[in-house]
């Protein structure tokens, strides 16, 4: 069925992507798409991300709009949660994914199993997402829970501050060496045009 003239479709999106979005400037160029982000910081706590993303579905629903996800596998359920509420999720395992494509993404996984992904919000915030919460300055910790990585790879954005010396930090703290891959925001581009076009024609 063809959706009625002048109806809208909303992307909530996790925080992570907010750069990639208004690179691509998508919103901009569909006046029949909006976006809201959610922060990246709610995957500390699964159960208040469940309630935060239907609170939103359910807003954009009373706005008469369609709704579209813009979250990787961030909970084990999400696709059920998604299904659930007749909301589609952009095709993805999680935000590096996303960001660098399935197969750059594949390549790295390939070349380095033991690869410890990281984007500019966690590296901002790797004290309270990851040293704090998981004990990391104690060197048994870091040994239970990093002793497995034999790298770190950072995926940069277009738009990212200048983030050398908290890399260092990080590499230095884990005791892993650093490497830098560039997004690729085609992608998520693709995915999310793909996705927007077949809800319109449904």
């Amino acid at each position: 069925m063809v959706k009625p003239a002048g109806s809208t479709t909303h992307i909530i999106a996790c925080g992570v992507f907010r750069p990639a979005i208004e690179h691509l400037g998508i919103d901009k160029l569909r006046p029949d798409l909006s976006v809201s982000f959610l922060p990246s910081s709610l995957h500390l706590d699964p159960g208040r991300l469940k309630k935060e993303l239907a609170a939103g579905i359910a807003a954009a629903r009373e706005r008469g709009e369609q709704v579209l996800c813009l979250y990787g596998e961030c909970f084990p359920e999400i696709d059920e949660f998604c299904s659930r509420r007749g909301v589609p999720r952009v095709h993805g395992l999680h935000c590096y994914e996303m960001l660098l494509g399935d197969e750059d993404y594949r390549q790295i996984v390939e070349e380095e199993a033991g690869t410890y992904f990281l984007e500019q919000d966690l590296i901002l915030n790797f004290d309270k997402y990851c040293v704090e919460p998981l004990e990391l300055r104690d060197e048994e910790m870091r040994t239970a829970q990093f002793g497995h990585y034999r790298r770190l790879l950072y995926v940069r954005q277009p738009a990212d501050s200048e983030l050398t010396v908290m890399l260092h930090k990080i590499s230095e703290l884990l005791g892993l060496p650093c490497e830098t891959r560039n997004a690729d925001y085609a992608h998520i581009r693709t995915r999310l045009e793909e996705l927007v076009n077949r809800e319109r024609s449904e």
